[in-house]
């Protein structure tokens, strides 16, 4: 299985090292026939994009659509931060109407507006530090988690959810269950553990899910590198869910 489409990648905006072009040029060399250039939201403390520089984010994938029409679709996305525990993210509606593809997360180093009693930042997939935690806490922030991320595939019209369980415990299965309600993939990212092979199998079951492969390229030279997320796939035997190999249209006519 080939995969064509990479929808999760970040440049020099927001945490990774190259231009928008540089990504574009290498997704070009590898034969990809879409990118998406998906850079941090901007209460991502350190990392997100500054929300006033959007306007330039924008003005430059215009003109590099026009450059690179002939080579390869650009889509302008954004991965955004869940911020609190009612599904609330950290773009505003100015944004969203101007972006071809909406990516969601849950992150750490989150400017939260309501703080979650910053308890949030503890509970994590580390084992050093859950073989810490009393299992009840553990168990009540992943309810909260859960609830939050439930709350934002309601909410807003998300393509994918990113690198699912792995900043932050959630009930893989029940978000699953949304995700298939509401059209929102679920992505099997390259570089982060989560979710895992045991993971993907148990939530394939659900009717009708679809998952996304994204690379999560914080340098060009990794964008289209999907070598582990393929793994998974075939462990699972989740070839006829992927909605990257054949492709799929984020931008409403």
């Amino acid at each position: 299985m080939k995969i064509l489409e990479d929808y999760h990648t970040h440049t020099k905006f927001s945490h990774g090292v190259g231009t928008i072009e540089d990504n574009i040029q290498i997704a070009i060399k590898k034969g990809l026939k879409t990118i998406a250039i998906t850079d941090h939201g901007p209460l991502l403390s350190n990392y997100g994009i500054n929300i006033n520089e959007f306007d330039k984010i924008q003005e430059e994938i215009k003109f590099l659509r026009e450059k690179y029409e002939k080579n390869i679709n650009i889509l302008l996305g954004i991965e955004a931060n869940i911020i609190d525990k009612y599904g609330n993210i950290d773009i505003n509606e100015k944004v969203l109407k101007n972006i071809d593809i909406l990516l969601v997360g849950i992150h750490f180093d989150i400017s939260h507006i309501d703080l979650l009693n910053n308890i949030r930042k503890r509970i994590n997939k580390r084992d050093d530090i859950k073989n810490h935690i009393n299992k009840e806490l553990i168990t009540e922030i992943e309810c909260i988690n859960t609830y939050a991320m439930i709350k934002s595939i309601e909410n807003y019209n998300i393509d994918i959810i990113t690198h699912i369980n792995d900043k932050f415990p959630v009930d893989v299965l029940k978000v699953a269950k949304v995700c298939q309600k509401y059209g929102t993939a679920i992505e099997i990212n390259n570089f982060h553990k989560h979710p895992t092979v045991e993971e993907l199998c148990e939530i394939s079951n659900v009717e009708n899910i679809k998952f996304s492969v994204g690379s999560d390229a914080h340098r060009p030279m990794d964008v289209g590198n999907f070598k582990m997320a393929l793994k998974k796939i075939k462990s699972c035997k989740l070839e006829d869910k992927i909605i990257n190999k054949k492709g799929v249209d984020f931008i409403e006519e």
